[in-house]
């Protein structure tokens, strides 16, 4: 009888332990390169850090007080919650509107999801090249504008102070098209066919029945979609860098470009302590978020 009772025991035990042992290579990776280096930017923010001493003098709250008055530092936040702005309700819209379309029940839909989806596959310096190339004076998109009437003469946009924002936000925009689509195709199809036959009786068109039935009943696609553009709006990098290097004039230095500068001057100190403020800025922006979804779905539910 004892030994039943032990050796129910150890099945539990090994029941318990399975689960964590799966998770373990992939909870290795997340302390290693992210909790460590989250822990060591607090440490470096209190810090003079002299990287290549490799030691530092503890200043407090001296090296946000310097960011806090650098002109710079708020340019860069500046851009970052206006390049947000601009991404943020194409990333929610776009996707949703070619998800509804991919999702019909069509010949060769497989076809064009597959080509909606190649953005997302494609590294993102062949699409700053293309992009850049397509922004040019003489690139399609250059003269596009000049022809509207919307400059004077041929414009490349990324060398604009006015447009250059925009024009990289466009690229951002365009290289996550396809793979926010994917999630709303997904809560899409989890939607009851009956829901649309119903509004199809009464009489509802495409448009109502998109913005009655589909836009509300996808609020936890909406939440996903929302909180992962928030997270990479803000630590936006590879684009900027391969395309405008944070220019023209500071147009598009954003507080990645910003951090990645005092990185590169050695000054970690300041650059740990701006990233401080952009994680918390992150988190705070996804909190919100997910906060005003779940009011949506409460008013919903009721």
């Amino acid at each position: 009888m004892e030994m039943k009772r032990i050796s129910k025991h150890a099945k539990k035990g090994k029941a318990f332990l399975a689960p964590w042992l799966f998770l373990l290579p992939a909870l290795a990776v997340i302390i290693a390169f992210y909790i460590v280096p989250i822990f060591e930017s607090f440490a470096w923010s209190v810090l003079d850090y002299q990287l290549i001493l490799g030691e530092g003098e503890f200043v407090g709250l001296d090296n946000f007080r310097y960011i806090f008055q650098d002109s710079l530092f708020w340019l860069a936040l500046t851009n970052s919650i206006v390049f947000l702005l601009l991404v943020l309700p194409m990333n929610i819209f776009l996707p949703m509107i070619l998800a509804s379309l991919v999702n019909q029940k069509l010949r060769g839909v497989g076809a064009f999801r597959l080509f909606y989806y190649l953005p997302v596959v494609t590294p993102m310096v062949v699409a700053a090249l293309m992009w850049g190339m397509l922004y040019t004076e003489s690139g399609l998109i250059g003269r596009l504008v000049f022809q509207l009437g919307l400059f004077d003469r041929p414009t490349n946009l990324l060398m604009q102070t006015a447009t250059a924002l925009f024009a990289v936000s466009v690229i951002t925009v365009w290289k996550g098209l396809g793979y926010y689509m994917m999630i709303y195709l997904s809560g899409l199809q989890s939607i009851s066919d009956e829901i649309y036959e119903a509004a199809d009786i009464d009489g509802a068109s495409f448009i109502q029945k998109f913005f009655r039935i589909t836009v509300p009943m996808l609020t936890p696609s909406v939440t996903l979609v929302s909180v992962m553009t928030i997270i990479n709006g803000l630590k936006v990098f590879e684009e900027i860098a391969l395309t405008t290097g944070g220019g023209p004039s500071g147009a598009t230095t954003t507080l990645v470009m910003y951090i990645f500068d005092k990185f590169m001057d050695l000054d970690v100190s300041t650059a740990s302590a701006a990233g401080i403020i952009l994680l918390l800025l992150a988190v705070g922006g996804s909190l919100l978020q997910m906060r005003i979804s779940k009011s949506k779905e409460e008013d919903l539910k009721g």
